[in-house]
């Protein structure tokens, strides 16, 4: 039996081990995309460990990013343009204002992930996980998907459960009313008519889901609602169009 302190001595070892497997992929990374599509290239197999990588603002377009798990990885302001992040891990990555566009996520963990302003035009999100896990109602994440750029980003599949889509920008992009059901809030948002008229017509709430900062939850502004309900629906959708902006 192995005593107590060689297994601490052995789960010690392992730390220090993944750790350095860590900074050793994000050295190659940050070296350049060119020498880590190489890298890649030469070790098909392997599995890169970019956890807790520090990544802010760095420029990874068209990074081959594929199965790598990038769990808690700081890419705040990182240009990652047209790269292949297929089956990557990205929970409780920081993507706030990261260049997402055209961006190739399809099945990838994104759940609690920080997409706050991010530009994801073009971005293939097809069965990607991007639930966010919540807390006594709270969500770990707060900001989620508020404010970003999903123009015309590839959906199909996707788990949106829970996740806070408030200002993001929603236009050209497929959505079906399984998706709709269920994102938390639609505050702000920027939808195409049609959609807007299913979220009108089925949960307004929706769209007058805020978040209370002072109490750290979710609640639906009353005021708001009614005036929602008892908006004369007639010809709103010619005058969003015209206008260009979402009205409630």
């Amino acid at each position: 039996m192995i005593g107590f302190k060689s297994a601490f001595s052995m789960l010690l070892l392992l730390v220090a081990t993944i750790g350095c497997a860590s900074l050793h992929n994000a050295g190659i990374l940050k070296s350049g995309v060119g020498n880590w599509n190489k890298w890649r290239e030469e070790n098909k197999t392997a599995r890169p460990d970019l956890r807790k990588a520090r990544l802010k603002g760095a420029t990874l377009v068209g990074a081959f990013l594929e199965d790598a798990n990038l769990l808690g990885a700081d890419l705040e302001g990182a240009n990652l343009e047209k790269a292949d992040l297929q089956r990557a891990v990205l929970k409780f990555a920081n993507c706030e204002k990261a260049d997402l566009r055209g961006a190739n996520l399809r099945q990838a963990f994104v759940r609690n992930a920080r997409l706050r302003k991010a530009d994801l035009r073009g971005t293939n999100l097809e069965g990607a996980d991007l639930r966010q896990d919540s807390l006594g109602g709270d969500s770990l994440q707060g900001d989620d998907l508020c404010g970003a750029d999903l123009r015309e980003a590839e959906l199909h599949g996707a788990d949106l459960a829970g996740t806070d889509l408030h200002e993001a920008d929603l236009r050209d992009v497929d959505l079906d009313e399984k998706d709709l059901r269920n994102v938390k809030s639609f505050y702000k948002t920027k939808l195409d008519p049609d959609i807007l008229a299913v979220v009108k017509a089925k949960w307004p709430e929706k769209l007058a889901t805020v978040r209370d900062s002072a109490n750290r939850n979710w609640v639906v502004d009353d005021t708001l609602l009614r005036q929602i309900k008892k908006t004369d629906w007639r010809g709103w959708q010619e005058e969003e169009q015209k206008n260009d902006t979402v009205t409630y």
